[in-house]
């Protein structure tokens, strides 16, 4: 495989571009191309099933426009989707929830607490695999229906956004050491989050780049090219809006962006 091939990078919306930066900063020379399915988020209520389709539409897409790696940067679609892409898909798929299960079990915490969407909370999935590395943590889980949403439409719009956070970091037990963002817009409001809660808070972005690197290198297919690699944005609602939100996180411009329909 040509090592110029792009690396393919997808979410329900605007919150994978949290992960996006943390892959522009390791890895600055590779092609990439994100997907926001804008049109269709949020993923955190949907069926598993629903998921799946959408997921595996996106990844067609992406396959097809000369990916060389995915990364499914959704804690709810890499929880239904993660395992049947590794099956269907003949190049590497790299997901978020064992970046984030890495991130809380090395650094000897006796109790965390875990804020997701319903459908990452509900599954179990960090708490299974959290436990299998240490049985004696304590894991609080906290399923944020309203959060997802609210930080995808612009979180500085609604007037209640202080009222809901903390309604929901309520529910974090003061012994908790650290928090884990099992969900990727969270990043965007991880200020409002640290000053409401006295522990590390932890965004599984930085890992999840690292471990995209391994499978690179362990593939032999890393972009050995000097120059600056090529960033193109494809979301399936509201170009603009996205636009906006996405250059305000990155801290630069996006210049290739396009509305497509899968």
């Amino acid at each position: 495989m040509d090592r110029r091939c792009n690396i393919g990078i997808f979410d329900s919306g605007i919150g994978g571009v949290s992960v996006l930066k943390k892959i522009i900063k390791l890895l600055p020379n590779e092609n990439i191309m994100y997907f926001g399915d804008t049109k269709n988020v949020p993923y955190g209520g949907r069926t598993k099933e629903e998921i799946q389709n959408l997921s595996r539409r996106i990844v067609e897409f992406l396959i097809l426009n000369n990916c060389k790696a995915i990364v499914i940067a959704c804690n709810t679609a890499t929880i239904a989707t993660l395992e049947m892409l590794k099956t269907q898909c003949s190049i590497p798929v790299v997901g978020i929830i064992d970046a984030g299960v890495e991130a809380v079990s090395s650094n000897g915490y006796d109790e965390i607490s875990v804020l997701g969407t319903p459908f990452t909370i509900e599954s179990g999935e960090h708490l299974k695999k959290i436990k299998k590395k240490n049985k004696k943590m304590k894991i609080n889980t906290v399923a944020c229906e309203e959060l997802c949403p609210m930080i995808e439409e612009g979180w500085e719009k609604f007037g209640k956004r202080y009222e809901v956070l903390g309604e929901y970091m309520s529910h974090i037990p003061k012994s908790s050491e650290a928090l884990l963002l099992a969900c990727t817009h969270y990043p965007f409001i991880i200020e409002d989050i640290q000053k409401r809660f006295e522990g590390k808070v932890i965004d599984p972005s930085e890992e999840c780049a690292r471990e995209l690197f391994r499978v690179l290198k362990k593939e032999d297919i890393l972009n050995n090219d000097k120059n600056k690699g090529r960033i193109e944005f494809y979301v399936t609602g509201d170009k603009e809006s996205f636009k906006v939100k996405a250059e305000k996180f990155l801290g630069t411009e996006i210049k290739d962006i396009y509305k497509v329909n899968i």
